[in-house]
């Protein structure tokens, strides 16, 4: 405490306000296998559309009833989290977004004392003529009183003329930044082998527009403009020396006096290093397994359904493309991209790789679907691309071109003759306009004929304590579940686990079943004690609730009926019991148990079975159908064969909450002093926890101690604050008796006490 020493007012504040904290019993944990979405990871999904959309439908994956559990359940809770298990047969889906050039016309001898008119006619990179007219643009020379912002040549007044007449989407960019501001470079928007640009040129007289009736070929030849490719060492000096971008297109050859000139792109496959044989491409993975992310368009009784990831990419004038992920066919992300340089993200441009993901890590991701990289050959990649990705883009868009090594190749010349140049020069790089599929991903899952009992699908599933994945992922600090299932497993050694799990963490109940197909009650009986086919061991876990039989429901996703497994349904009835009571009210019975999504079930149950299955030590939950009240929960035994009140569902449901609410709200007490002022803040702090669970029919009685009997001298020596919590919870009325007493007249409503 302060000390105060001058005179004064002084106003000190103490927080005795401790209560415990309000947490969901209605958290659902839920492990299977999907066709895309994270791998390992328990997600938190709150919606059935998020699960799908997150995971996919549940007919695009093989094995269990995990997706299709969950979406159920999530009709009785909006808090699931789904872990998806995936084999090491696992597989990214990818695309390979081609790398080209884009067709370019350099013009040079520019005279700043004079005006210019260009006509211009492009072709996108599948040869079609983007325009059917060609572009009109003229611009002043510097040295005119009015010319456009001032510029400092001829160059620059084309460039601002062309961003006057041309929109962010135009087919032509303009090039003026080599150094050369006499020069000039009119550059198509589009790369590819079809990708064209025809330029004719005239000098301005009088006019100040293109004259009415000018046609394109109808421009006179200017013998003072001339246009040619840069050489490795720089611009040309007018002779008829060609050089090209690369592979398969040609340019046609200039001579120092043209009236057109005309260049076509080169191919779509770029070879980025001249050691190499193929041409490199921007490499799209999804960023997670699954065939989910494969694309596909099937026509189904519904109409076209569309499902996968895609990649449109769009051109912009210049260097720009828009980079668009498309989901199902719709856009699901948009990038501004360009090949300018290797700079990440920064004030030279949009390197794909810096605005795309170009790292798998969930942590650092900017896509949620997908990676990029440059690379070569991986027309069959794995599951990571195993190809050469030993090369990033180097500066490609401007005056640095890249020397690719020398290659012969034949041009047409004007007058039909060959020549013969060297192919050394790639200047203008863009991705190729197209959209691109996804395909290739596998899903990892029980495709094949795998069953549970497969030790790579028992490992999937089950997890291990170092990765956290699997059911070891809800044994995380950050995850609380109370109930988990793995929907349609019914290998012993993944149930076994799953049960393990829950009585060493305590967090949650563990929800089985025995497999489909037994032929009656006494068979699920000997399974449930170890002695039928699958399983060895007996049940025996306050911690787990075996449930049975096979449920039959119409499947919306395959549009059949099918039997599936029992677990999802108990959880579902576990949640409506909290939305419409409380946790420790019992999920079974007419008012809390009813199915209301099955239409039968695999086997209907006489009173005898159910007598079976429930007593003399047993331990399954009969799912009976009845002839007026449909298809109902019978029970609500836990699989603990001792007769405690921890062999009911209610009452570990309840003692699950218990314990989970009084560790949050006791931590704030470790380190404070271990005397009776703490005490009596922990006294208070759960007494009126449990008062509310008494007031709401959970609890008969309670006591709660924390005084010096439990804190002996030798306790407090050790650092040991104990508190005893004494609880009587509420018993279920399972068994209803009505005794029927006959009396005569000469008695009549008095009865005996026999």
């Amino acid at each position: 405490m302060a000390t105060y020493v001058s005179p004064g007012v002084y106003v000190t504040e103490k927080d005795w306000s401790d209560y415990t904290p309000s947490l969901n019993s209605t958290t659902v944990g839920v492990a299977g296998f999907a066709s895309q979405g994270p791998v390992g990871q328990p997600t938190l999904c709150t919606t059935q559309d998020q699960l799908l959309s997150t995971f996919g439908e549940p007919d695009t994956a093989v094995g269990g009833y995990g997706l299709l559990g969950s979406y159920y359940i999530l009709e009785r809770t909006n808090t699931l989290y789904f872990t998806r298990a995936a084999l090491t047969t696992a597989q990214r889906a990818f695309s390979e977004v081609a790398i080209g050039t884009q067709p370019y016309v350099g013009m040079h001898g520019l005279d700043s004392e004079k005006h210019y008119t260009f006509g211009i006619r492009v072709r996108d990179g599948q040869g079609n003529q983007v325009t059917s007219d060609p572009i009109w643009i003229s611009a002043k020379a510097a040295s005119d009183s009015d010319d456009l912002a001032t510029p400092g040549s001829t160059a620059e007044a084309i460039a601002d003329a062309v961003a006057l007449v041309t929109s962010p989407g135009s087919p032509l960019g303009v090039d003026y930044s080599d150094g050369n501001l006499s020069a000039l470079n009119f550059v198509g928007s589009y790369a590819g082998a079809g990708a064209a640009l025809e330029v004719r040129c005239w000098e301005w007289t009088q006019q100040t527009s293109v004259p009415p009736g000018t046609t394109f070929e109808g421009v006179t030849a200017l013998s003072s403009v001339y246009a040619c490719f840069s050489s490795a060492s720089g611009y040309g000096d007018g002779t008829t020396e060609v050089k090209m971008g690369i592979n398969n297109g040609y340019e046609a050859p200039v001579a120092v006096q043209p009236s057109v000139t005309s260049f076509r792109g080169a191919s779509t496959s770029v070879k980025m290093d001249a050691g190499k044989e193929d041409g490199g491409s921007y490499l799209n993975m999804s960023l997670y397994p699954g065939a989910g992310y494969n694309f596909s368009s099937l026509v189904t009784a519904y109409g076209v359904r569309t499902e996968g990831l895609q990649v449109s990419i769009n051109s912009q004038q210049g260097a720009d493309q828009s980079f668009n992920l498309l989901r199902q066919g719709g856009v699901e992300e948009s990038y501004i991209v360009n090949l300018v340089d290797n700079t990440a993200v920064g004030a030279n441009g949009r390197n794909p790789e810096g605005i795309v993901n170009s790292t798998t890590d969930p942590d650092n991701k900017t896509s949620d679907y997908l990676w990029a990289i440059f690379g070569y050959n991986v027309s069959a990649a794995p599951s990571l691309f195993a190809g050469d990705l030993s090369w990033s883009l180097p500066q490609m868009w401007g005056s640095s071109p890249l020397a690719n090594g020398s290659e012969s190749m034949s041009v047409v010349l004007p007058d039909g003759t060959t020549a013969t140049t060297n192919v050394g020069l790639v200047k203008y790089l863009k991705l190729v306009d197209g959209v691109y599929n996804f395909g290739y991903g596998k899903n990892g899952d029980m495709a094949g004929g795998k069953s549970f009992s497969d030790s790579d699908v028992r490992a999937a599933i089950m997890g291990t304590a170092a990765e956290q994945d699997g059911l070891q992922s809800f044994l995380r600090d950050d995850v609380d579940v109370n109930m988990v299932a793995v929907p349609g497993c019914t290998d012993e050694t993944i149930q076994n686990d799953l049960l393990t799990n829950a009585e060493t963490s305590q967090k949650f109940l563990g929800v089985i079943n025995p497999p489909y197909g037994l032929n009656g009650a006494q068979q699920a009986i000997a399974w449930s004690n170890g002695k039928a086919s699958g399983r060895r061991s007996s049940l025996n876990s306050s911690y787990g609730a075996v449930y049975w039989p096979w449920v039959k429901l119409f499947n919306p996703f395959k549009q059949l009926d099918e039997y599936i497994s029992p677990d999802i349904f108990a959880i579902r009835q576990m949640a409506y019991t909290d939305t419409v009571g409380e946790p420790w009210f019992a999920p079974a019975g007419l008012v809390r148990g009813r199915l209301t999504r099955p239409i039968d079930v695999e086997m209907t149950l006489s009173q005898g079975d159910r007598d079976a299955l429930y007593g003399a030590g047993n331990c399954i939950n009969p799912i009976q159908k009845f002839t007026t009240d449909g298809i109902v929960i019978w029970g609500q035994r836990t699989a603990q064969r001792t007769p405690t009140s921890l062999d009911r569902v209610n009452v570990r449901r309840l003692m699950i909450l218990v314990r989970k609410t009084i560790l949050a709200s006791a931590r704030r007490f470790v380190f404070e002093p271990n005397d009776p002022a703490t005490w009596t803040r922990v006294v208070n702090s759960v007494e009126p926890f449990l008062a509310d669970i008494q007031n709401r029919r959970g609890i008969t009685k309670f006591k709660v101690i924390c005084d010096e009997s439990t804190n002996t001298p030798l306790r407090i020596d050790r650092n040991e604050l104990w508190c005893k919590v004494i609880i009587q919870p509420t018993k279920t009325a399972e068994i209803l008796i009505f005794e029927l007493n006959l009396t005569s007249a000469t008695l009549g409503t008095d009865v005996p006490n026999a």
